[in-house]
């Protein structure tokens, strides 16, 4: 066993341990950062990332925790809103300092703070300026973030830690002390004394049984087959089984809000690879559009017009029967989209025209895919798909009603929309809910400290990233999809307040 001995250790090494790890160092902590996996990188490694800063200026630092704030119905902590919005200036000295690059995507008005086209993303979340990490050759910009910062943390006296997780926290008088820490291959452990730890340690995705008792899905496979309900796409190198959690609830910390940083895609072979940004078809572009929707009764659940809005479709998705949704489309739009384009695209994922789609469900069929359905008639649809034969029939024809009259009486949906579902053969996919990491779980303050149920911190216990962002969202959690930001946010925070802890910065108001 070797025995360390440091003021802070850090558990996780994704955008918030990282970010978090750094910003105490440079306080003058001395730093010991802990990672589970063999490299740097928490769940964002895999992805073309980019990030919100909102300006430090009051006026638009107000008008974005108004438009947060309002969206969780005030059920998010308005302190984790503040600490977030707040701190989210400092993301780009950040990066300047551990010299990751970025580039800006667009710039935002106070008056446009909380409207407009937010991406995938409602429009209360557009809250300020956008900027992309620049990757490597095919590296995506989060990796050479975590990359850079891991270098900058060891460079100036940090001491990181690989292949090594946290498995136990200690306290003495009800403080934090320490923590032991056992290598995955040799089987050595580190004994750490500490004043204060920071748990950074990323969701649950990888442990069924707390997906399913705190969140209410059924997580079996990337088919889900066998009943399962739920999708993840992440690396299967990523490893995330709640250790952070279970180490604080463990402490007396209290259970917060947890949830899915949810979105809506469609499963099994041949349409995405072990990461959401390969994609082998069009399929990704087919479930975006704005067309024809309905459960398994087959009736309509949503104004389609929301299907670009991810944390829209994945919530709705996930209050369905079984928890999944169809959209349907005939051979008519199936011309328009292969002549006229798709009505929305996602931004990763972009197409001016969709090409042979007749071909591409085909293609799926072949692989053995059982969400992609094309039938000469609605009926045959019905019984491939599992959808109510008779609640299918009946809802097409009140939806074609409605397409003909231009107006759309019962979800009011943008009679530009209005696609009728008449000519055969017909499209249908089958939607889930997915996410790439649960959020939350782990109860914080705006300091990120870990309260106990009775609302107090736990000394020298602090908390960032998908573990803890359930709190700025709500209980259950509204939203939490673009968690990268956030994770630097709270980074930012819990060192600031750690640091204070310890004595070696000045207390803020």
């Amino acid at each position: 066993m070797q025995n360390l001995k440091v003021d802070i250790v850090v558990m996780g090494s994704g955008g918030a341990g990282l970010t978090a790890a750094v910003t105490a160092l440079d306080y003058g902590a001395s730093v010991a950062c802990f990672e589970k996996r063999p490299f740097q990188a928490g769940s964002v490694s895999n992805c073309a990332i980019g990030v919100t800063a909102v300006k430090n200026d009051p006026r638009y630092q107000a008008a974005a925790f108004n438009s947060i704030f309002n969206y969780t119905n005030y059920n998010g902590d308005p302190g984790v809103i503040k600490a977030w919005i707040n701190n989210t200036w400092r993301i780009l000295p950040f990066m300047d300092k551990v010299g990751a690059k970025y580039k800006l995507r667009a710039e935002l008005p106070l008056e446009k703070v909380g409207k407009g086209e937010a991406g995938g993303f409602p429009p209360q979340t557009r809250i300020g300026d956008a900027y992309y990490m620049i990757g490597r050759g095919k590296g995506h910009g989060s990796a050479i973030v975590a990359l850079q910062s891991r270098r900058y943390f060891e460079a100036h006296g940090g001491q990181f830690f690989v292949d090594t997780p946290i498995v136990d926290i200690f306290t003495e008088g009800g403080k934090v002390c320490g923590v032991l820490a056992k290598h995955n291959k040799t089987g050595e452990e580190y004994k750490v004394e500490c004043k204060a730890v920071i748990v950074a340690s990323g969701g649950f995705g990888n442990d069924r049984e707390m997906i399913k008792k705190y969140i209410g899905h059924n997580y079996t496979d990337n088919n889900c087959s066998n009943g399962g309900d739920v999708l993840f796409n992440f690396f299967p190198t990523e490893t995330m089984t709640g250790d952070g959690h279970k180490l604080c609830w463990k402490l007396g910390g209290a259970k917060g809000g947890m949830g899915i940083n949810g979105h809506n895609l469609v499963p099994g072979p041949g349409i995405i690879g072990n990461t959401p940004w390969i994609a082998y078809d069009e399929t990704r572009v087919m479930e975006e559009q704005p067309y024809f929707w309905v459960n398994k009764n087959g009736e309509r659940f949503v104004d389609e017009s929301q299907s670009s809005n991810h944390m829209a479709m994945g919530t709705s998705i996930a209050r369905q029967p079984g928890k999944m949704g169809y959209i349907i489309y005939d051979d008519d739009t199936r011309e328009y989209l292969e002549t006229h384009g798709p009505d929305f695209e996602y931004f990763i994922f972009q197409a001016e025209h969709l090409h042979d789609i007749k071909g591409q469900f085909e293609r799926l069929a072949k692989l053995g895919n059982e969400h992609a359905f094309m039938t000469d008639t609605l009926e045959e649809l019905a019984d491939k798909a599992g959808i109510d034969k008779e609640g299918l029939l009946k809802n097409v024809a009140r939806y074609n009603y409605y397409c003909d009259q231009g107006r759309d009486g019962d979800f009011s949906k943008d009679p530009k929309f209005m696609r009728p579902v008449r000519k055969g053969p017909f499209y249908a996919l089958r939607v889930f809910n997915a996410g790439y990491s649960t959020v939350g779980g782990i109860k914080v303050n705006g300091r990120m400290e870990v309260i106990n149920d009775d609302g107090k911190p736990i000394p020298g216990l602090y908390s960032a990233g998908d573990c803890m962002v359930g709190e700025l969202w709500g209980n259950p959690p509204v939203g939490g999809i673009g968690n990268y930001s956030h994770a630097l946010g709270f980074g930012f925070t819990a060192a600031d307040s750690a640091c204070e802890y310890i004595g070696i910065k000045e207390e803020e108001l």
